[in-house]
């Protein structure tokens, strides 16, 4: 971040710290529901996995806490 832009915020009442916050929260909630955010890589690979499970829509799939546990497993 800039210097100058720094020292501006800083300098904000708490009011309009307050309102700055929220205005960023907002866009960055905003921002992270947006389907548009997906890399052209991440896209790809979503229509490849939709792709093979129609193509074989009885292969058995994993359920949602089994998936967070082979996730958190592999950060470990």
């Amino acid at each position: 971040m800039r210097a100058q832009l720094a020292d501006e915020l800083i300098h904000l009442s708490p009011a309009e710290k307050r309102e700055l916050g929220e205005a960023l929260i907002a866009s960055a909630e905003a921002d992270a529901d947006d389907p548009r955010q997906l890399t052209d890589a991440q896209r790809t690979e979503l229509r490849a996995r939709l792709a093979h499970h129609r193509a074989n829509p009885g292969e058995p799939g994993i359920t949602l806490q089994e998936l967070k546990t082979k996730l958190l497993d592999a950060r470990a």
